[in-house]
């Protein structure tokens, strides 16, 4: 079977913290491992979270690593968010209870090399809106 062009990039690992359930607005870090089989010159991870809503689609960019370069082989990138500013979320976008994290491989001139989607459950529980993150490695 004849591979596509371009690179191989394979995911080999999603790390999560906080793992499990945890209140919306908590800080969230991503450790993603990854192996490649080209040289990937000024790549970066862009990270975001995607809502489908009845009226329409709300993606919400939340941030990318630096342009680094990644020589053929092992790697692994990591990303953070302090916190998840519920104020200023719409309400029709907090309601819906699935969403899709991203994180997006990035080359210089924007072309997409790799997409890793984490479905993520949002409800509330005793008041306060929660969040589970499932890991697409489990």
């Amino acid at each position: 079977e004849e591979l596509p062009p371009g690179p191989r990039i394979d995911v080999t690992g999603v790390h999560i913290q906080p793992e499990g359930e945890c209140a919306f607005e908590e800080q969230l870090d991503l450790a993603l491992f990854f192996r490649t089989d080209t040289l990937l010159e000024n790549y970066c991870w862009k990270f975001s979270y995607m809502v489908d809503t009845s009226k329409r689609r709300t993606i919400i960019e939340l941030g990318s690593t630096e342009m680094g370069t990644y020589m053929p082989g092992d790697h692994q990138t990591q990303f953070g968010v302090p916190r998840f500013d519920i104020a200023g979320v719409r309400e029709d976008v907090r309601s819906q209870v699935n969403g899709l994290l991203t994180a997006v491989l990035t080359g210089p001139a924007g072309e997409q090399a790799m997409t890793v989607n984490m479905v993520v459950q949002i409800y509330a529980r005793d008041g306060v809106l929660m969040r589970f993150i499932f890991n697409p490695m489990e």
